[in-house]
């Protein structure tokens, strides 16, 4: 009986001891690492810019509107697409490419057409009403000039008369002579005004009958063609709403002229736009990666070809950015313009350096720390900072690695 007692005990602490180490095993395996701390370790590290682009070629030869629409006397300064072709067609030099809005034309030709009739109504009358006046002028010169002659054989005969008498006749007829002068300067004058006036009238004819000629180019003009052959891409406004295609319907304007593009598809570049915060860190010859939304993030090395001198705001940006062109290699025929693209401009490259997340780092009253995880507890450490990422770190000093910080602030901690 004792010993089947103590067979029993031995049963059940070895049963109980088996169930213990279950437990103590389940228990270790099911715990995982935090994951809010990170182990600072030594590697490559590069500083980027990321930002997204379009793929656009470096060099195109421009489809604007025509330089006299720019003509400011012909008061037209922004004109509707009425039509426009697919973009992508494939064209030839002297295809049709667009139609501009050649119904306003026509409605300011047709303005400018009733005005011309009034003024050259208003001329014609003038050049009659002049040479009335003018010969009514001559006519009064003409029959004074027999006045004066009457008044000098009155001087004339004067000399059998008494002195008072004689005199009286010189007075009257220096008189006459001074009237008569006076009225050829009159003359003269009025027909300079009434030149002067003609001659207006007249320029306001020509101006307008010029005007009619340059709206009838601009009507003719609305009709847009290729200059030579290519691909056909839209050309994009810009403005406080954002960067976007023109299309069926949108206005174009000496300020803003491209209708479309034929690019020359051997040089490509991403175009893209940058924040002001970031645009003094970059330049020309700076290293990027082009990742191709289309061809499956395919990778392209770029570098930074021109920056912008003029920012500009755009919507989904906090700040005014600068547009930038990243130039690539097109020796693949897939990659297309207008291609969308996300890129990674490098601004700075370090080997065998301590990074951090960006998350894991803290900043108050001037100074920079980590939560540091040491021995079980939880410490502040601060830390000198270098090149910065939009999410990583270089740390300079304060930490070494191996070290464990965290990567957010943790509620409670034990100093």
């Amino acid at each position: 009986m004792r010993q089947y007692i103590s067979k029993h005990k031995k049963v059940i602490l070895i049963s109980a001891g088996i169930f213990v180490l279950i437990m103590i095993s389940v228990f270790f395996l099911g715990i995982k690492q935090p994951s809010n701390v990170y182990k600072v370790k030594r590697e490559y590290f590069e500083a980027l810019i990321s930002c997204k682009g379009e793929i656009q070629s470096e060099k195109a030869v421009l489809i604007t509107i025509p330089d006299i629409f720019g003509d400011r006397t012909l008061e037209i300064y922004d004109t509707q697409i009425k039509d426009l072709i697919p973009e992508g067609s494939i064209v030839k030099k002297g295809d049709y490419v667009a139609l501009l809005d050649q119904g306003r034309i026509k409605q300011l030709k047709e303005s400018n057409e009733e005005r011309l009739k009034r003024v050259l109504f208003n001329y014609n009358d003038s050049k009659i009403d002049s040479a009335v006046d003018l010969v009514a002028l001559r006519d009064g010169i003409e029959q004074f000039a027999y006045d004066l002659q009457y008044k000098q054989v009155e001087l004339e005969q004067a000399v059998y008369e008494s002195p008072a008498f004689q005199r009286k006749a010189q007075m009257a007829y220096e008189r006459a002579l001074k009237q008569q002068d006076a009225k050829k300067r009159a003359c003269q004058m009025t027909q300079k005004a009434l030149r002067i006036q003609v001659s207006r009238e007249e320029a306001l004819v020509n101006e307008l009958t010029e005007k009619d000629k340059r709206y009838q180019i601009a009507f003719d003009a609305a009709r847009i063609t290729a200059q030579q052959d290519g691909m056909l891409i839209y050309g994009r406004t810009f403005g406080r709403g954002g960067s976007r295609k023109l299309s069926i319907g949108s206005y174009v304007s000496m300020q803003n002229p491209v209708i479309a593009t034929l690019p020359d598809l051997s040089v490509l570049v991403s175009e893209t736009f940058v924040e002001e915060i970031y645009i003094s860190k970059i330049k020309v010859g700076d290293s990027a990666r082009v990742y191709i939304d289309a061809l499956k993030n395919q990778e392209k090395i770029g570098a930074i070809s021109n920056i912008s001198n003029v920012g500009q705001e755009m919507t989904g940006y906090d700040s005014k950015v600068f547009k930038v062109n990243i130039r690539i290699s097109s020796d693949n025929n897939r990659v297309k313009p207008a291609m969308t693209t996300n890129n990674e401009i490098i601004i700075a490259r370090e080997q065998n350096v301590l990074v951090i997340p960006r998350s894991s780092m803290f900043t108050e009253g001037g100074k920079q720390f980590v939560y540091l995880k040491e021995l079980g507890k939880i410490s502040i450490r601060e830390v000198e900072c270098g090149s910065q990422s939009d999410k990583f770190v270089v740390i300079k000093s304060g930490l070494i690695a191996g070290d464990k910080i965290l990567l957010s602030k943790p509620e409670n901690i034990d100093i």
